[in-house]
């Protein structure tokens, strides 16, 4: 992992970015940061997110957009990307009620496959985000192994480091199965404590220096700083990025 591969997902800072958008943006950047992902953004605001992402010289490297969104206009989605010069978009879950059997999570694997082949067309890569339900059994296997199996090799995975910890599994194994599909990393530490809650990377349980190793060996482009409910978003996105630099070469 070199330092110019630390991204931070900007859900992380939601709640700050909804009262003040551009201040936020210009606080991610004094954070060290120099690239993010889009995610927890209102749509609304979205429209007016290229020019602050400019101001504060930040880059967006992916974006987060569910199924819905794209059910309802693949073109309104790419078109998105367009404005923020990005061509990466991302998956982060599927509907709950039709992934409840292995063969609506084919259905579904299919339904992304032509997806990936219309954003294809203009330019743009798919990718999809696991939680800790993909790692739970489902009809005598998994909803990853499905998803590994039905998905096109040309789908890019984005393994979430801590929600496969909390689906009971090692995420290094998690990046080692995915292989050359696991493009991006959500760096998301598991706090200590029998309760599961999510910490800044480096600053809880999970073995970080393997999985970027892990990483490394898979290929990964992209170390995404993210918490989904931070104490203090601004100091642990500072905590994560320090951290992750640490593990940088």
């Amino acid at each position: 992992m070199r330092r110019d591969q630390i991204a931070l997902q900007l859900y992380t800072v939601r709640d700050l970015a909804r009262e003040d958008l551009g201040g936020t943006l210009r606080e991610v950047a004094a954070a060290g940061y120099r690239f993010v992902e889009v995610a927890g953004i209102a749509e609304s605001a979205e429209t007016g997110l290229p020019p602050l992402l400019r101001d504060a010289g930040l880059s967006a490297i992916a974006v987060h957009r569910g199924l819905e969104a794209l059910r309802v206009s693949v073109a309104a989605a790419a078109d998105r990307l367009d404005e923020l010069d990005c061509r990466r978009l991302v998956v982060p879950s599927l509907p709950h009620d039709e992934r409840t059997t292995a063969d609506g999570v084919r259905r579904l694997a299919h339904e992304l496959n032509e997806i990936a082949r219309r954003l294809a067309d203009r330019g743009i890569r798919l990718g999809y985000h696991n939680h800790a339900a993909e790692f739970r059994p489902l009809d005598g296997t998994t909803m990853w192994q499905v998803l590994l199996a039905e998905l096109a090799p040309e789908i890019e995975l984005e393994v979430d480091v801590y929600w496969a910890s909390i689906g009971g599994r090692d995420p290094v194994e998690v990046i080692r199965e995915g292989g050359a599909r696991v493009r991006l990393l959500h760096m998301k530490d598991r706090a200590a404590g029998e309760e599961p809650r999510d910490a800044p990377a480096g600053a809880g349980t999970l073995d970080m220096a393997a999985i970027v190793r892990g990483g490394r060996d898979a290929g990964v482009e992209w170390y995404i700083a993210e918490q989904d409910e931070p104490s203090d978003a601004l100091n642990d996105i500072a905590t994560a990025r320090r951290n992750l630099e640490a593990l940088a070469r």
